[in-house]
């Protein structure tokens, strides 16, 4: 669901309560006694039912009155446009932050939440909260990193002749340890790039060639046709896909927990179904390509709609202060999220919490620089990202990969298809 849904899959776990400590809430004049919250999430299946033991704690526990009413739906986005269509909506949604794009105006600028709440602003990871922001508006409060990261079979390693413990630094080496890690009489491939993954693609082309889209004194540039990365990055992987190092049309995220994968790119989600399948793995962040140091990822967050009176904001407020406040013992909501669920956290006292650093896999995923710039794909303001990485990229790599176009000519139809969809947001 994840990775379909511009890393729209969230799950959720149970936690210790700490509604009962010392809040340093600034705005608790009026009574907030009987005060509903109305949640609206997309947290379907098992991740579902955590997010509803842990609205229930924070129900029978909070000492303000509040109640959260949640609503889980497999059609949150309909249910969420049919409701501000006709004036409506609830107080509280979590979604990625790039439904800021979609439903701008129907999202209250949060700024005020550290103003007005016991959490220190310094404790969350800047870039993060940049990228809920078009730096005059903050639309979002971090819940969730989804990041893209590098996994490696260790097995398959050493039957190569490899080292477990090394896996490649660089996109040369990523290509040299294919070669050898590929063994077509066992349907085994070195490198599990996935032309059906646009945002796996989009994490890789990044590393390589920056932006897709950019803001060139205030006009939405694409930088697709002439990028020397681009062209790079397309280059090397049709060159694995020829001489089959690399699948074409399969799913690589299946293969890699089938043991048929050496080398792939994936979200934390990956984890789940190499750990249930026994795989020996290891994680480490993806080379850096040309384009330099980056940290791409997309950004949940906790969004409060035009509907919420301030009362209800104030009451949403005190939700989000919670999930992110520490008990006695150090633990936290956001800290028991990430360690269950398996997701990077966005503060730096979840990532320096001793529980959280003996996590190796959230270890792993925690290098990447904070302070390096958290774009994905495009300028982070750019409204039109999710047609760009349902339509632009698939596209162009899809001609590469089945050899229906140039490099040079996919990258030229990606031009013309960026520039269509720049033209809307001009």
């Amino acid at each position: 669901m994840l990775k379909k849904l511009i890393a729209l899959g969230l799950s959720l776990s149970l936690i210790a309560s700490l509604v009962g400590c010392n809040s340093k809430n600034k705005n608790t004049e009026a009574s907030l006694e009987g005060t509903e919250v109305t949640f609206w999430n997309s947290f379907t299946g098992a991740d579902g039912d955590m997010l509803v033991k842990m609205v229930d704690k924070f129900n029978k526990e909070n000492k303000d009155g509040i109640k959260v009413k949640m609503d889980i739906s497999s059609d949150f986005d309909s249910q969420l446009s049919t409701a501000f269509a006709a004036g409506k909506g609830p107080t509280m949604i979590l979604s990625s932050s790039a439904y800021r794009f979609k439903y701008g105006d129907y999202l209250q600028d949060i700024s005020d939440i550290f103003d007005k709440t016991g959490m220190d602003k310094s404790d969350f990871i800047q870039s993060y909260l940049d990228y809920c922001s078009d730096g005059k508006k903050s639309y979002f409060v971090p819940f969730q990193v989804v990041g893209y990261y590098m996994y490696w079979n260790k097995q398959l390693f050493k039957q190569a002749g490899l080292d477990p413990e090394l896996p490649p630094k660089n996109w040369n080496e990523w290509q040299q340890y294919s070669s050898k890690l590929t063994d077509s009489s066992k349907n085994v491939y070195g490198s599990g790039i996935s032309y059906d993954y646009a945002y796996q693609i989009a994490h890789i082309m990044q590393r390589f060639g920056g932006l897709a889209v950019i803001n060139d004194s205030g006009v939405w540039k694409a930088e697709f046709e002439n990028n020397a990365g681009y062209e790079k990055f397309l280059n090397m992987y049709k060159e694995m896909v020829d001489k089959g190092y690399n699948p074409v049309e399969a799913d690589t995220d299946s293969m890699m927990s089938a043991g048929q994968i050496g080398i792939t790119v994936g979200g934390p989600w990956v984890t789940v179904g190499l750990d249930t399948a026994g795989i020996d793995y290891g994680i480490g962040l993806i080379p850096e390509g040309d384009a330099g140091d980056m940290n791409s990822v997309e950004i949940i967050g906790f969004g409060i709609t035009t509907a919420a009176s301030n009362t209800e904001k104030e009451a949403a407020y005190k939700f989000i202060e919670w999930w992110n406040t520490q008990d006695k013992e150090g633990s936290s909501p956001a800290l028991e999220w990430s360690i269950q669920n398996g997701f990077p956290a966005y503060s730096y006292s979840v990532q320096n919490n001793e529980k959280y650093k003996s996590n190796k896999k959230l270890d792993a995923m925690s290098k990447a620089n904070p302070k390096a710039p958290t774009d994905f794909i495009v300028d982070s303001n750019f409204p039109g990202i999710n047609s760009i990485l349902t339509d632009t990229i698939p596209e162009m790599i899809n001609s590469v990969a089945f050899g229906n176009s140039s490099v040079k000519d996919a990258l030229k139809k990606a031009q013309e298809s960026a520039q269509t969809i720049i033209s809307k947001y001009k």
